[in-house]
């Protein structure tokens, strides 16, 4: 019996002590254009913006400090639709890994058209204490 409750305290230690090394998320999206995200050191940050990568347009990160704000990884995107030419949802992921301020700007534009500005941006101030 002893065995047993030992067992379930060291579980449910191990459980709560992952629980929180998982910072908290905070989520945006293009409401959020303009504004300022204050952050607390290993949280998350996750973007949502809506495109449509069929007409050649896609989100791409124009700048950010990676000292401050880690992208974790590449954008993932969902269509909203099983329709061919339907538009969707960017998610962008990142974790503040450092204190400081560092805008994150965003841009929607064709790649493959580099002379031409992007049609749409997205800009937020992003504040790591």
């Amino acid at each position: 019996m002893r065995r047993h409750v030992f067992f379930l305290v060291v579980l449910l230690t191990a459980v709560l002590i992952l629980t929180a090394c998982n910072g908290k998320t905070i989520k945006i999206n293009a409401n959020d254009n303009g504004t300022t995200v204050e952050m607390k050191k290993g949280e998350n940050l996750v973007l949502s913006i809506n495109g449509n990568p069929t007409t050649g347009y896609i989100w791409e990160i124009e700048s950010v400090d990676q000292n401050i704000l880690q992208s974790t990884g590449e954008p993932d995107y969902k269509s909203d639709s099983m329709l061919i030419g339907s538009g969707g949802t960017y998610k962008f992921k990142f974790t503040a890994v450092s204190a400081g301020v560092t805008p994150l700007k965003l841009k929607y534009w064709r790649s493959f058209e580099p002379e031409n500005p992007p049609v749409e941006t997205f800009e937020v101030k992003i504040v790591v204490k």
